[in-house]
């Protein structure tokens, strides 16, 4: 399974266990009005907000490199808010001075943790659906929506994009079954994400297409990466059942330029696909801007 589609689902799981006891916490809270017979730190702490296990939960993941922080970030602020509430009552309480005020306040500070919590579980959830549900990849949406600053954020290593299809895999269905094909697709998908940097993305683009987008600093550099993954993925064998079967693919290979849209990109990695099935298949296919192509393997 995909590490981002994994790191969702564990996101998912603590969110709901935290906020689960966050609604034990303010059963906890009842109990001490009424009896008051301990300090707790995560009622009475000035930070009292970092003490609960929501807020413990929360800072692990403040501390990690997240492309959803704002959502954690605002979160967080109305955490806060909902804790200081809290003890707002509670000294109220105690000097016998408590206002419908005070309880307006929890009220709206409640409301908007819990408003806060929705805006994440939503896009936690939307972003999950951008995943394949087989192979646990990201799927095309993914890649529209990052592409741009992917392109944009190029170091000197470079950007290429491979566009792979599995061959003969029409045959892996007709003669195995949709279950092996099934199988062989998840192990390909396992194999292609295992073997490419914690820098370079793996997506299924559908059917028995994939997408890879390397970071290479040349066309040698490039194309050697990409007989790597041509080379190793012909080794594999997928048990299915009473089958084992091996795949090979064939694929197109295009460096990404500055600015260019990633429809460009793609026609053009179509193109070299084309052209290595037309060559005998199993093989790494480079074309160039001008649409030059050349057979680097197979």
């Amino acid at each position: 399974m995909n590490r981002k589609f994994r790191e969702i689902d564990t996101t998912l799981i603590g969110l709901n266990q935290s906020t689960d006891a966050h609604f034990k916490w303010l059963v906890t809270v009842l109990r001490y009005v009424a009896s008051k017979d301990v300090e707790l730190m995560e009622i009475t702490h000035e930070d009292a907000h970092q003490h609960c296990e929501f807020g413990q939960w929360l800072n692990a993941q403040l501390l990690e490199e997240r492309g959803d922080r704002h959502y954690l970030l605002d979160i967080s602020t109305h955490h806060r808010k909902v804790h200081f509430a809290c003890q707002q009552i509670i000294t109220a309480i105690d000097a016998r001075d408590v206002s419908s005020h005070s309880y307006d306040a929890f009220e709206t500070a409640l409301l908007g943790f819990t408003e806060a919590l929705s805006l994440y579980k939503v896009h936690l959830l939307q972003l999950r659906t951008s995943y394949d549900a087989l192979t646990g990849l990201p799927l095309r949406r993914i890649l529209d929506e990052s592409f741009d600053a992917m392109n944009a954020g190029q170091e000197a290593s470079g950007l290429y994009l491979m566009l792979l299809d599995i061959d003969h895999f029409k045959k892996v269905n007709d003669n195995y079954g949709h279950l092996t094909g099934d199988a062989v697709l998840r192990s390909l998908a396992l194999h292609l994400e295992d073997n490419v940097r914690r820098s370079e993305s793996v997506y299924r683009y559908g059917g028995e297409e994939f997408i890879i987008l390397l970071r290479a600093k040349s066309d040698r550099e490039a194309t050697a990466a990409a007989e790597r993954l041509r080379r190793s993925t012909a080794e594999v064998s997928t048990v299915s059942g009473e089958h084992t079967v091996r795949v090979t693919f064939t694929t197109g290979l295009s460096r990404v330029h500055r600015g260019e849209p990633l429809r460009e990109v793609l026609e053009r990695a179509d193109m070299a696909l084309y052209r290595g099935k037309q060559s005998g298949r199993n093989c790494t296919m480079l074309i160039g801007k001008n649409l030059d192509c050349m057979k680097v393997s197979g």
